[in-house]
Protein backbone atom coordinates (compact mmCIF):
# COMPACT_ATOMS: atom_id res chain seq x y z
CA UNK A 1 0.00 0.00 0.00
CA UNK A 2 1.22 3.14 -1.02
CA UNK A 3 -0.36 6.82 0.29
CA UNK A 4 0.84 10.44 -1.50
CA UNK A 5 -0.76 13.81 -0.89
CA UNK A 6 -0.77 16.99 -3.60
CA UNK A 7 -1.26 20.44 -3.16
CA UNK A 8 -3.36 20.09 -6.50
CA UNK A 9 -6.08 17.69 -5.91
CA UNK A 10 -5.24 15.82 -2.32
CA UNK A 11 -4.30 12.37 -1.10
CA UNK A 12 -4.62 9.05 -2.69
CA UNK A 13 -3.78 5.53 -1.97
CA UNK A 14 -2.89 2.55 -3.72
CA UNK A 15 -1.75 -1.32 -3.55
CA UNK A 16 -0.50 -4.13 -5.54
CA UNK A 17 -1.43 -7.45 -4.72
CA UNK A 18 0.55 -10.73 -6.60
CA UNK A 19 0.67 -14.12 -6.28
CA UNK A 20 2.55 -17.31 -8.23
CA UNK A 21 1.79 -21.43 -8.03
CA UNK A 22 4.59 -23.32 -9.30
CA UNK A 23 2.54 -26.80 -10.65
CA UNK A 24 5.70 -28.03 -11.59
CA UNK A 25 9.30 -27.25 -11.74
CA UNK A 26 9.22 -26.04 -15.31
CA UNK A 27 4.88 -24.70 -15.20
CA UNK A 28 3.68 -21.92 -12.57
CA UNK A 29 1.08 -19.59 -12.80
CA UNK A 30 0.56 -16.16 -11.66
CA UNK A 31 -2.02 -13.18 -11.29
CA UNK A 32 -2.00 -9.78 -9.78
CA UNK A 33 -4.24 -7.44 -9.04
CA UNK A 34 -3.16 -3.07 -8.21
CA UNK A 35 -4.87 0.35 -8.22
CA UNK A 36 -3.16 3.00 -9.19
CA UNK A 37 -3.53 7.05 -10.31
CA UNK A 38 -2.29 9.47 -12.60
CA UNK A 39 -1.51 12.58 -11.66
CA UNK A 40 -1.99 15.78 -14.07
CA UNK A 41 0.93 17.23 -15.42
CA UNK A 42 1.81 21.24 -15.10
CA UNK A 43 1.68 21.25 -18.84
CA UNK A 44 -2.22 19.84 -18.99
CA UNK A 45 -3.37 22.49 -16.44
CA UNK A 46 -1.45 25.41 -17.33
CA UNK A 47 -0.42 25.25 -20.56
CA UNK A 48 -1.13 27.20 -23.92
CA UNK A 49 -0.88 26.41 -27.73
CA UNK A 50 -1.73 27.68 -30.74
CA UNK A 51 -1.96 26.19 -34.16
CA UNK A 52 -2.82 26.68 -37.85
CA UNK A 53 -3.96 24.52 -40.48
CA UNK A 54 -5.40 25.25 -43.95
CA UNK A 55 -9.01 23.90 -44.17
CA UNK A 56 -8.96 20.94 -47.05
CA UNK A 57 -12.58 21.68 -47.79
CA UNK A 58 -12.42 25.61 -47.57
CA UNK A 59 -8.62 26.24 -48.00
CA UNK A 60 -8.93 28.91 -45.07
CA UNK A 61 -6.13 29.22 -42.72
CA UNK A 62 -8.28 28.49 -39.30
CA UNK A 63 -6.49 28.80 -35.79
CA UNK A 64 -7.16 26.24 -32.98
CA UNK A 65 -6.29 27.38 -29.47
CA UNK A 66 -5.54 24.63 -26.81
CA UNK A 67 -5.83 26.17 -23.82
CA UNK A 68 -5.71 25.69 -20.09
CA UNK A 69 -8.78 24.27 -18.21
CA UNK A 70 -8.84 27.75 -16.47
CA UNK A 71 -8.69 29.89 -19.12
CA UNK A 72 -11.86 32.10 -18.96
CA UNK A 73 -11.97 31.47 -22.48
CA UNK A 74 -12.38 27.32 -21.72
CA UNK A 75 -14.36 28.10 -19.00
CA UNK A 76 -17.07 30.18 -21.06
CA UNK A 77 -17.38 26.82 -22.82
CA UNK A 78 -17.09 24.26 -20.22
CA UNK A 79 -13.84 23.86 -18.90
CA UNK A 80 -13.62 22.41 -15.15
CA UNK A 81 -10.38 21.95 -13.10
CA UNK A 82 -8.44 18.71 -13.56
CA UNK A 83 -8.81 15.48 -11.43
CA UNK A 84 -6.55 12.92 -11.55
CA UNK A 85 -6.97 9.84 -13.17
CA UNK A 86 -7.23 6.33 -11.18
CA UNK A 87 -7.03 2.75 -12.49
CA UNK A 88 -7.63 -0.85 -11.62
CA UNK A 89 -5.41 -3.64 -12.81
CA UNK A 90 -5.82 -7.73 -12.98
CA UNK A 91 -3.80 -9.92 -14.67
CA UNK A 92 -3.24 -13.60 -15.00
CA UNK A 93 -0.95 -15.57 -16.59
CA UNK A 94 1.50 -19.21 -17.33
CA UNK A 95 5.13 -19.39 -17.38
CA UNK A 96 6.73 -22.23 -18.59
CA UNK A 97 9.65 -23.66 -19.65
CA UNK A 98 10.78 -27.59 -21.02
CA UNK A 99 14.66 -29.09 -20.99
CA UNK A 100 14.59 -28.82 -25.21
CA UNK A 101 15.49 -25.05 -25.02
CA UNK A 102 11.69 -23.85 -25.74
CA UNK A 103 10.23 -21.33 -22.66
CA UNK A 104 7.15 -18.83 -22.93
CA UNK A 105 4.78 -17.06 -21.54
CA UNK A 106 0.82 -16.25 -21.89
CA UNK A 107 -0.75 -13.75 -19.74
CA UNK A 108 -4.40 -11.94 -19.81
CA UNK A 109 -5.08 -8.03 -18.81
CA UNK A 110 -7.76 -5.73 -18.04
CA UNK A 111 -7.51 -2.13 -16.59
CA UNK A 112 -10.03 0.15 -16.11
CA UNK A 113 -9.09 3.72 -15.93
CA UNK A 114 -11.72 6.46 -14.94
CA UNK A 115 -11.72 10.39 -15.24
CA UNK A 116 -9.18 9.62 -17.93
CA UNK A 117 -7.28 12.84 -19.51
CA UNK A 118 -7.30 13.59 -22.69
CA UNK A 119 -8.39 16.84 -25.25
CA UNK A 120 -11.73 17.65 -25.40
CA UNK A 121 -13.55 18.73 -28.83
CA UNK A 122 -12.39 21.19 -30.96
CA UNK A 123 -15.23 23.90 -30.35
CA UNK A 124 -15.93 26.59 -32.79
CA UNK A 125 -16.10 30.43 -31.77
CA UNK A 126 -18.96 32.40 -32.73
CA UNK A 127 -18.35 35.91 -33.76
CA UNK A 128 -20.98 36.55 -30.66
CA UNK A 129 -19.02 34.78 -27.95
CA UNK A 130 -15.57 36.57 -29.63
CA UNK A 131 -17.23 40.16 -29.11
CA UNK A 132 -18.69 39.32 -25.97
CA UNK A 133 -15.23 37.67 -24.50
CA UNK A 134 -13.20 40.49 -25.51
CA UNK A 135 -15.78 42.99 -24.28
CA UNK A 136 -14.80 40.75 -20.67
CA UNK A 137 -11.57 41.76 -21.13
CA UNK A 138 -10.38 38.97 -23.10
CA UNK A 139 -8.94 40.08 -26.38
CA UNK A 140 -7.10 36.72 -27.52
CA UNK A 141 -10.19 35.56 -27.55
CA UNK A 142 -10.78 37.56 -31.46
CA UNK A 143 -7.86 35.61 -32.92
CA UNK A 144 -9.31 31.51 -32.50
CA UNK A 145 -11.44 29.87 -34.98
CA UNK A 146 -11.96 26.92 -32.04
CA UNK A 147 -10.89 25.74 -28.60
CA UNK A 148 -10.02 22.94 -26.51
CA UNK A 149 -8.87 21.79 -23.34
CA UNK A 150 -7.38 18.75 -21.24
CA UNK A 151 -10.39 17.80 -19.19
CA UNK A 152 -11.39 14.29 -17.28
CA UNK A 153 -13.58 13.35 -19.87
CA UNK A 154 -13.96 9.32 -19.87
CA UNK A 155 -13.80 6.26 -18.64
CA UNK A 156 -12.25 3.01 -20.44
CA UNK A 157 -11.58 -0.94 -20.20
CA UNK A 158 -8.45 -2.03 -22.09
CA UNK A 159 -8.27 -5.78 -22.53
CA UNK A 160 -5.78 -7.75 -24.24
CA UNK A 161 -3.08 -10.82 -24.08
CA UNK A 162 0.56 -11.15 -24.66
CA UNK A 163 2.53 -13.86 -25.61
CA UNK A 164 5.98 -14.84 -26.00
CA UNK A 165 7.94 -18.23 -26.78
CA UNK A 166 11.62 -18.43 -26.90
CA UNK A 167 13.65 -21.31 -27.90
CA UNK A 168 17.32 -21.48 -27.73
CA UNK A 169 19.80 -24.15 -29.02
CA UNK A 170 23.31 -24.71 -29.39
CA UNK A 171 23.85 -25.24 -33.28
CA UNK A 172 26.97 -24.63 -35.16
CA UNK A 173 29.32 -24.25 -32.62
CA UNK A 174 27.46 -21.00 -31.99
CA UNK A 175 23.99 -20.04 -29.85
CA UNK A 176 20.83 -19.70 -31.42
CA UNK A 177 17.81 -18.03 -30.08
CA UNK A 178 14.34 -17.05 -31.80
CA UNK A 179 11.59 -15.78 -30.23
CA UNK A 180 7.70 -14.57 -31.30
CA UNK A 181 6.26 -11.84 -29.58
CA UNK A 182 2.03 -11.15 -30.18
CA UNK A 183 0.22 -8.96 -28.58
CA UNK A 184 -3.73 -8.19 -29.18
CA UNK A 185 -5.36 -5.10 -27.33
CA UNK A 186 -8.58 -3.82 -27.40
CA UNK A 187 -9.98 -0.33 -25.89
CA UNK A 188 -13.19 0.88 -25.81
CA UNK A 189 -14.89 3.85 -23.79
CA UNK A 190 -17.44 2.45 -21.08
CA UNK A 191 -18.30 5.85 -19.96
CA UNK A 192 -18.37 9.79 -20.08
CA UNK A 193 -18.77 12.19 -22.38
CA UNK A 194 -16.26 10.97 -25.12
CA UNK A 195 -19.08 8.55 -26.38
CA UNK A 196 -20.73 11.65 -27.01
CA UNK A 197 -17.84 12.56 -29.20
CA UNK A 198 -17.54 9.98 -32.41
CA UNK A 199 -14.36 11.21 -33.96
CA UNK A 200 -12.69 11.36 -30.53
CA UNK A 201 -14.21 7.98 -29.21
CA UNK A 202 -13.17 6.42 -32.57
CA UNK A 203 -9.83 7.38 -33.16
CA UNK A 204 -9.08 6.54 -29.33
CA UNK A 205 -10.42 2.68 -30.01
CA UNK A 206 -9.35 3.06 -33.68
CA UNK A 207 -6.17 5.20 -33.37
CA UNK A 208 -3.39 2.46 -32.52
CA UNK A 209 -3.03 -1.70 -33.68
CA UNK A 210 -4.78 -3.87 -32.32
CA UNK A 211 -2.60 -6.72 -33.18
CA UNK A 212 1.45 -6.40 -32.91
CA UNK A 213 4.36 -9.39 -33.38
CA UNK A 214 7.75 -9.08 -33.66
CA UNK A 215 9.98 -12.82 -34.63
CA UNK A 216 13.76 -12.39 -33.78
CA UNK A 217 16.50 -14.62 -34.84
CA UNK A 218 19.59 -14.68 -33.10
CA UNK A 219 22.92 -16.20 -33.96
CA UNK A 220 25.76 -15.70 -31.41
CA UNK A 221 28.97 -17.34 -32.45
CA UNK A 222 32.67 -16.21 -31.03
CA UNK A 223 33.09 -11.92 -31.38
CA UNK A 224 30.04 -11.89 -34.02
CA UNK A 225 26.38 -11.82 -33.29
CA UNK A 226 23.75 -12.10 -36.31
CA UNK A 227 20.20 -10.86 -35.94
CA UNK A 228 17.02 -10.74 -38.01
CA UNK A 229 13.94 -8.99 -36.88
CA UNK A 230 10.29 -9.09 -38.28
CA UNK A 231 7.72 -6.55 -37.06
CA UNK A 232 4.33 -6.47 -37.89
CA UNK A 233 1.38 -3.76 -37.10
CA UNK A 234 -1.96 -4.35 -37.86
CA UNK A 235 -4.51 -2.02 -39.16
CA UNK A 236 -5.46 1.51 -37.58
CA UNK A 237 -7.56 4.53 -38.44
CA UNK A 238 -6.50 8.44 -38.54
CA UNK A 239 -8.18 11.40 -39.04
CA UNK A 240 -7.58 15.07 -40.65
CA UNK A 241 -9.62 18.23 -38.82
CA UNK A 242 -11.24 20.57 -40.83
CA UNK A 243 -13.14 23.53 -39.22
CA UNK A 244 -16.11 21.56 -41.59
CA UNK A 245 -15.85 18.35 -40.03
CA UNK A 246 -13.45 15.59 -39.81
CA UNK A 247 -12.44 12.92 -42.78
CA UNK A 248 -11.60 9.58 -41.08
CA UNK A 249 -8.83 7.38 -43.04
CA UNK A 250 -8.26 3.51 -42.17
CA UNK A 251 -4.53 2.44 -42.93
CA UNK A 252 -3.87 -1.39 -43.56
CA UNK A 253 -1.18 -3.56 -41.68
CA UNK A 254 2.28 -3.46 -42.08
CA UNK A 255 5.21 -5.52 -41.86
CA UNK A 256 9.11 -4.38 -41.75
CA UNK A 257 12.70 -6.59 -41.57
CA UNK A 258 15.45 -5.44 -40.01
CA UNK A 259 18.86 -7.07 -40.03
CA UNK A 260 22.01 -6.48 -38.12
CA UNK A 261 26.01 -7.35 -37.54
CA UNK A 262 27.63 -7.04 -34.25
CA UNK A 263 31.09 -7.75 -33.89
CA UNK A 264 32.78 -7.66 -29.65
CA UNK A 265 36.57 -6.16 -30.70
CA UNK A 266 37.63 -6.49 -27.54
CA UNK A 267 35.78 -6.25 -23.50
CA UNK A 268 35.41 -3.08 -23.78
CA UNK A 269 34.68 -1.72 -27.43
CA UNK A 270 32.23 -3.54 -30.09
CA UNK A 271 30.84 -2.38 -34.04
CA UNK A 272 27.52 -2.60 -34.72
CA UNK A 273 26.24 -2.38 -38.46
CA UNK A 274 22.46 -2.40 -38.75
CA UNK A 275 19.64 -2.24 -41.53
CA UNK A 276 15.93 -1.31 -40.65
CA UNK A 277 13.03 -1.75 -42.73
CA UNK A 278 15.64 -2.97 -45.38
CA UNK A 279 12.64 -3.35 -48.45
CA UNK A 280 12.25 -0.01 -48.07
CA UNK A 281 8.24 -0.33 -47.19
CA UNK A 282 6.72 2.72 -47.14
CA UNK A 283 2.93 3.56 -45.67
CA UNK A 284 0.03 4.46 -47.56
CA UNK A 285 -0.21 8.07 -48.24
CA UNK A 286 -2.08 10.36 -45.85
CA UNK A 287 -4.53 11.21 -48.77
CA UNK A 288 -6.51 14.21 -46.90
CA UNK A 289 -3.16 16.20 -45.73
CA UNK A 290 -1.46 16.93 -48.92
CA UNK A 291 -2.54 20.39 -48.81
CA UNK A 292 -0.67 20.59 -45.44
CA UNK A 293 2.84 19.49 -46.61
CA UNK A 294 2.18 16.10 -45.16
CA UNK A 295 2.41 12.70 -47.12
CA UNK A 296 2.35 10.29 -44.23
CA UNK A 297 0.47 10.42 -41.60
CA UNK A 298 2.62 11.92 -38.30
CA UNK A 299 0.39 10.01 -36.22
CA UNK A 300 1.60 6.35 -37.94
CA UNK A 301 2.25 3.98 -35.20
CA UNK A 302 5.63 3.50 -36.73
CA UNK A 303 8.86 5.09 -38.79
CA UNK A 304 7.38 6.61 -42.32
CA UNK A 305 10.80 7.34 -43.76
CA UNK A 306 11.59 4.06 -45.10
CA UNK A 307 14.93 1.75 -44.86
CA UNK A 308 17.97 3.34 -43.18
CA UNK A 309 21.08 1.97 -42.63
CA UNK A 310 23.68 3.07 -39.69
CA UNK A 311 26.61 2.13 -37.75
CA UNK A 312 27.11 2.50 -33.90
CA UNK A 313 30.67 1.99 -32.19
CA UNK A 314 30.06 1.38 -28.50
CA UNK A 315 32.33 1.80 -25.76
CA UNK A 316 32.96 1.24 -21.93
CA UNK A 317 35.31 2.45 -19.77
Amino acid sequence: MRYEDYDSFGGTTNGKLATRYEFTQNVAARASVSTGFRAPTPGQMNSLSVSQGLDTVTLQVFTNGRLSPLNPIAVSKGARPLEPETSSNTSAGLVWRTDIGLSGTVDVYQIDVENRLGQSASISLTKAEKDALVAQGYPAAASFTSVNWYTNDYDTRTKGVDIVTTYTRPVWNGRLSLTLAYNHNETEITGGTLNANPTTKRIFEEGLPQDNAAFTGTFRKGAFEYQVRTRYYGAWTDSTGNTTGDIFQRFGAMSFVDASVLWDIDSRLSLKVSAENIFNQYPEKAIFQASRGIEYSRNAPYDTYGGQVYVRLNAKF
